[in-house]
């Protein structure tokens, strides 16, 4: 893992990654098994939920929790700083390709 990475973030991406092979082979009504992205060491816990409750949590900007698991504040403010990098570097790509696009 990249320094400052943390594990609540490495599961998320894992999710992630189970999310794009399930919809493409499977289609997304079905419920799946995911990580809890709680982060701490000592948690095991796995979700059972559908594609569409993934994709609605993570586009909320939540995680994916264990029932009666939180995340810790410093865990919340680490997904959204990391969540807002990647919407940035997004950004920045789609106006490249624009600018590549553009006479």
């Amino acid at each position: 893992m990249d320094e400052g990475r943390t594990r609540s973030s490495a599961l998320t991406e894992v999710n992630r990654n189970i999310l794009r092979y399930v919809r493409d082979a499977y289609g997304g009504e079905l419920e799946w098994e995911f990580f809890c992205e709680r982060g701490r060491d000592d948690c095991h816990e796995h979700v059972f939920l559908t594609l569409d409750a993934l994709i609605a949590i993570h586009d909320g900007g939540g995680a994916v929790l264990a029932e009666g698991h939180r995340l810790s504040q410093t865990d919340r403010a680490r997904r959204l700083r990391e969540d807002s990098e990647a919407l940035r570097a997004q950004a920045a790509h789609q106006v490249q390709r624009a600018r590549r696009v553009s006479p």
